[in-house]
């Protein structure tokens, strides 16, 4: 057995976790070596606003000496808004501050204000060490030229939204929506937050449409990451935990956002799903959300949503199919039926049903915890209430040009433009 494992350094996680931030940030400052007085503080566009303990916690920082500059980030981050607040930032506290690694960055919001926080703090030292200072872009793979060093600002994410997970990953998917569009990723180990402070206390205002959309999001990331051929025995142990703290929360959320237990089951799920696709990687549907996202303005949790039943029942088949063929090498047969049990496991347990998990067992077992879990996904997508993809102005007819643009190296099971195309038929029928 042979693997690595990257994780934040701390998890603050709880009811009332970010009345500690403060705290928190003084201590990972000073074991970083950082002056903290000055934060840079990002945030949702309504997430300040809707929760009433981020002004306090605002009025508090300020209280003890903070000075703070405040960000809004309203949906997913250009290259443009990462650019303007770096500039905004030297403009008033001056590059040297950065050089000198004496700004810290605080994001505190869905995954869009994660992904900013993080671009931002990387951007940081970047931009102060270069003459002209270079663009974000310049760092996003597929699209930039250059690859980033890992020097970054002290970052600690505070999620108000159980989706992403960008709490525990290395990376930031920055957008650019249009006919020459993207979502690709600022990535690098070092960019995991030194902190994540999970409150899911922060999320009991968070309105139904973006906890139904946002939990769908988590559970395809939980999913993608368990079946993926570079999945490690941590990983797998942890998703499976995730699922079923999901199978417990989501359908109670949806009927109470105030269920604080429930709030906490899918901050957990949540949690976890960033940490699996920080090691493990993420399959066909994060691949297609990748491009339909570039494209048009089609909220990310709204394209997993509509494409998590479908992705998973195609693996499901081509693993069937594989491991019944006969030829599969012996390293290929090892890694389908291990997805393929954690497809089964992931049934098992989203139905409260702990006993039936197996490792290395097969036959019904498999075919009866696969069709377990696409009968619940089914019944997760109804229960959301997505809204179609033709909502935010996608057109069918640009299918085939996103079908190829599509590519997952963590899927389970190699994928052909055809497939991809298929899926996303099927997601702008749903």
């Amino acid at each position: 057995m042979k693997f690595t494992h990257c994780g934040n350094s701390r998890l603050e996680f709880g009811p009332g976790a970010v009345s500690r931030l403060p705290e928190i940030i003084r201590e990972n400052a000073g074991g970083a070596g950082v002056t903290a007085e000055h934060l840079v503080l990002v945030t949702g566009g309504a997430s300040f606003d809707r929760i009433p303990q981020l002004g306090k916690f605002t009025a508090a920082l300020r209280e003890k000496g903070f000075k703070i500059l405040h960000f809004r980030c309203s949906g997913e981050p250009s290259p443009e808004f990462v650019d303007t607040a770096v500039r905004d930032v030297f403009a008033s506290w001056g590059q040297e501050m950065a050089i000198r690694n004496e700004i810290a960055v605080v994001g505190i919001g869905g995954g869009s204000a994660l992904d900013a926080g993080k671009a931002i703090a990387a951007m940081l030292p970047a931009a102060a060490r270069d003459i002209p200072a270079p663009s974000v872009a310049d760092f996003l793979e597929g699209v930039g030229t250059r690859k980033p060093d890992g020097s970054t600002a002290l970052f600690i994410a505070c999620p108000t939204t159980a989706g992403t997970g960008s709490e525990a990953t290395k990376n930031a998917v920055i957008s650019r929506v249009g006919e020459e569009g993207f979502k690709k990723s600022l990535r690098h180990d070092r960019y995991l937050p030194a902190a994540a402070v999970v409150d899911p206390e922060l999320a009991l205002s968070c309105p139904r449409d973006i906890t139904a959309a946002s939990g769908l999001d988590a559970l395809t990331q939980l999913l993608e990451a368990w079946t993926s051929p570079l999945v490690t025995p941590v990983i797998s142990d942890l998703c499976a935990g995730a699922v079923q703290a999901f199978g417990r929360g989501y359908e109670r959320v949806l009927q109470d956002g105030n269920d604080i237990e429930a709030r906490a089951d899918l901050a957990y799920a949540a949690y976890v799903s960033g940490l699996a696709l920080a090691n493990a990687g993420l399959g066909s549907v994060h691949a297609l959300a990748s491009v339909v996202g570039g494209r048009f303005p089609v909220p990310h949790g709204t394209i997993c949503g509509r494409l998590i039943g479908a992705g998973a029942r195609l693996n499901i088949e081509r693993l069937a199919r594989g491991l019944g063929s006969g030829k599969l090498s012996a390293g290929d047969r090892r890694n389908y039926e291990q997805a393929y049990a954690a497809y089964a496991r992931a049934g098992y347990l989203l139905n409260g049903d702990s006993n039936s998990c197996f490792y290395g067992t097969g036959g019904i077992e498999f075919e009866r915890g696969a069709g377990l879990l696409l009968e619940r996904i089914r019944g997760f997508t109804e229960l959301a209430r997505l809204p179609p993809w033709t909502a935010f102005g996608f057109d069918v007819l640009e299918i085939p040009r996103l079908a190829a643009l599509a590519a997952a190296k963590s899927n389970p099971v190699p994928l052909k433009t055809a497939d991809y195309e298929a899926l996303l038929r099927e997601g702008a029928d749903a």
